[in-house]
């Protein structure tokens, strides 16, 4: 199941029931949870789950209402009388029914809010007055549970967008649903989204000229899109728009995925395929085209649903760039510093190249020189070509094998060789050197310790070997002298 379709279909669910006023049981089922929320007159009057760190004594622990100990000992006594918790807890005069009752309100919405966000589960509505008796009872509407949910859910902007539907999607009321809104006290961008639908009909035209935050007129628009409040105005055949390029040709999966290989590591412009010069017209144009043509709700069923993980990661980038380029501040600030970047960038390529180069013909000539036996001169070199690049590990292992060979050199040689195990841990040549440089200064146990570092990485090598084996240690036990 796609993400955001659990959450519409259980929407969807509790939306016609309370839009009719009804009454039952609407339950929701993922494995082995089970959560039940029972309406009464069109409104969430309780709700249940069966895992115990979510049932109602819980929730009033958590809320600070209630003790641990005595909600226990409430729980008990409940059990013992066959009686419910909030009897217990009125009789014993720990709570009162007014603060059980706004405390059943948080523990409908917080319940709802978590089942809403599953993934995927099992629906089912079974009508007829629930069994309620003895339980302290809350009398939330719908429409309020629904817009605090969508205030935080999804938390990211960018998949709330893929959530609401396409920029040129056309939103229309809904008369069956509108009782839905009679209840309870309308937040003020959910007034002006409604307001609005009466002159503005696209999405894109929303946002583009509404008074609210962008975000906050999205999330109303995604609370009532799932209270079905308001929903896409279905066109026919003949109120469809036709252009002189005619239909709009099937999109395949070669064309998705070299849209997809093609926005890896490029900047906002190369993502929405637009100039740099590109004026604020022709970015919104691009990113409404790209919404289009690829908005992730395409893919959540059919041939191509196997993309819709990647799709909803490139969405986000799209979404991203048009965010940053189609406000004149964010496009001054991210202008400077691509600008930047690409000085940096290329300064620092230059300078490396440069290095690189360099460090590689020290090197060449520093082994000229040493089979020439002009050490003195091929020590210069090999200095050179690690410090212009100390990273590779080849120049390194030159140079202290140089160093080596002269006790002056003692702690530059050993420096140079261990960074060359740093580099490349498996050099057994680097092991070897520095274990004759360690047996040469009469530090036995370090010169052992290398030659068996060597033997680590290759288990016969017959010069580890000999050496332990002069040392009086078996190559073959770690630590142990033979005989």
């Amino acid at each position: 199941m796609s993400p955001g379709r659990h959450e519409a279909e259980l929407a969807e669910l509790l939306a016609a029931r309370c839009a009719k006023g009804s009454e039952g049981i609407a339950t929701a089922q993922r494995g082995k949870l089970k959560r039940l929320f029972c309406l009464l007159e069109g409104r969430l009057a309780f709700a249940a789950s069966n895992l115990v760190e979510e049932q109602f004594g819980e929730t009033l622990v958590r809320q600070g209402l209630l003790s641990p100990t005595d909600r226990a000992s409430a729980a008990a006594e409940a059990a013992k009388e066959k009686l419910r918790l909030a009897q217990v807890l009125i009789r014993r005069g720990l709570l009162g029914e007014e603060a059980l009752a706004t405390a059943m309100e948080g523990h409908v919405v917080e319940l709802l809010a978590s089942t809403l966000d599953w993934p995927e589960g099992e629906l089912r509505f079974d009508p007829g007055q629930p069994k309620l008796d003895g339980e302290v009872l809350s009398r939330v509407p719908l429409q309020a549970a629904i817009v605090s949910y969508a205030r935080a859910h999804p938390p990211s902007v960018d998949l709330l967008r893929t959530r609401v539907g396409n920029p040129d999607l056309e939103l229309v009321r809904v008369a069956e649903r509108a009782a839905l809104l009679e209840h309870g006290e309308l937040d003020g961008t959910v007034r002006e989204l409604l307001g609005r639908l009466d002159t503005v009909s696209t999405l894109g035209e929303l946002i583009e000229t509404g008074h609210a935050d962008e975000e906050a007129l999205l999330r109303a628009v995604h609370a009532m899109r799932l209270l079905g409040v308001i929903a896409p105005r279905r066109r026919s055949a003949a109120e469809r728009p036709r252009t002189a390029a005619g239909p709009e040709r099937p999109l395949t999966r070669e064309e998705v995925e070299a849209r997809l290989s093609k926005s890896e590591g490029v900047d906002h412009y190369m993502v929405l395929g637009v100039e740099p010069t590109a004026n604020r017209m022709r970015i919104r144009e691009a990113y409404y085209a790209l919404a289009r043509r690829v908005h992730p709700d395409r893919f959540r069923a059919g041939e191509l649903s196997d993309l819709l993980a990647r799709v909803e990661v490139f969405f986000t980038k799209v979404t991203e760039a048009y965010n940053t380029l189609h406000d004149p501040d964010r496009r001054k600030r991210y202008d400077e510093r691509l600008a930047g970047d690409a000085k940096q960038a290329e300064e620092a390529a230059a300078a490396e190249s440069d290095s690189s180069f360099l460090a590689r013909q020290n090197y060449l000539r520093g082994r000229e020189l040493v089979e020439r036996r002009r050490l003195t001169e091929a020590l210069k070199f090999l200095r050179n070509a690690v410090q212009l690049d100390g990273t590779k590990a080849e120049y390194a292992l030159e140079l202290g094998l140089l160093l080596s060979r002269n006790p002056r050199y003692r702690d530059e040689a050993e420096r140079a060789l261990i960074k060359v195990t740093e580099l490349e841990p498996t050099s057994t040549k680097a092991y070897l050197a520095l274990g004759d440089l360690y047996q040469r200064a009469e530090r036995h146990e370090d010169a052992v310790r290398m030659y068996r570092e060597v033997l680590r990485w290759e288990a016969e090598n017959p010069d580890a070997v000999a050496r332990l084996t002069e040392l009086g240690l078996d190559p073959r036990k770690r630590g142990l002298f033979r005989g």
